[in-house]
């Protein structure tokens, strides 16, 4: 048992920050929202194109939400100061300028889930659940996971999820877009998600962060505005090193050496 709520494993590519409380099934904790808040400053003042793998340690949890233990040694004032710091930290990772990556080893419940909902991807292991089942004891998401999922499987979905609070299987969460990819068997988790996350960062972060927000503008139906969005960033992505660079190097068939990565 570890004697500290998270551990950082820096990587070339990425940190990846786990959740070290499998006693308490990963359930976050103030010490957990530090933590995960130091990865994303750090982060976010670098210039590369690193990003973050969020997980947890053990094979039966992910992360079950809060820690309902914590909770009661807190007042109603402290509840609610932990509550809009978690959803204002999840609301920060979601926006935030690098790939993120949820390797979901276990069930992810309640804050758990909004967790890996803030990502902007989720492996998850073949016998994962997933649920936000507040509804069970008279409350609602409380770190943005009646705005998360419901922009990831559609309205109708998130609804059934969160008004019945029923847990859906991985194959499930797969078929509705909840997850992105089931990760093989036999291959450590972990290093599948890095490598998942290898696979966009070795491209252009101008071109990567481009996409994200012209796709963050998208919305059930074509809109004029996102199409403006889109304009916008294909005129201004067009111009980069790291296009001029992509399209010479695509002319002279080699591989490009992009400047911001």
């Amino acid at each position: 048992m570890s004697d500290t709520a998270y551990i950082i494993e820096e990587r070339e590519s990425c940190l990846v920050f786990k959740i070290t409380r499998p006693h308490r099934l990963n359930a976050i904790t103030t010490e957990v929202l530090n933590g995960l808040c130091d990865c994303i400053d750090t982060l976010e003042d670098q210039e590369g194109n690193r990003g973050l793998v969020i997980t947890g340690e053990g094979e039966r949890a992910f992360c079950a939400g809060t820690d309902l233990f914590e909770r009661e040694t807190l007042s109603s004032r402290q509840q609610r100061e932990k509550s809009d710091r978690a959803r204002h930290l999840l609301v920060r990772l979601h926006r935030a300028p690098f790939i993120s990556i949820a390797a979901l080893n276990g069930l992810a419940y309640g804050g758990g889930l909004e967790l890996a909902l803030a990502c902007v991807f989720r492996i998850a292991n073949e016998d994962v659940q997933c649920s936000l089942p507040e509804v069970k004891i008279g409350l609602i998401p409380a770190y943005a996971g009646t705005q998360l999922l419901p922009s990831i499987v559609g309205q109708s979905r998130a609804l059934d999820m969160m008004l019945t609070g029923r847990a859906v299987s991985t194959e499930e969460a797969l078929q509705i877009g909840l997850i992105n990819r089931v990760a093989a068997a036999d291959i450590s988790l972990i290093d599948q998600a890095v490598e998942y996350l290898e696979s966009i960062t070795q491209y252009s972060k101008t071109a990567i962060n481009a996409i994200r927000h012209s796709a963050a503008e998208s919305g059930a139906q074509l809109s004029d505005y996102g199409l403006e969005i889109e304009k916008d960033w294909v005129e201004r992505v067009a111009q980069s090193e790291d296009a001029h660079e992509g399209v010479a190097a695509f002319r002279k068939k080699r591989k490009p050496i992009f400047k911001h990565r």
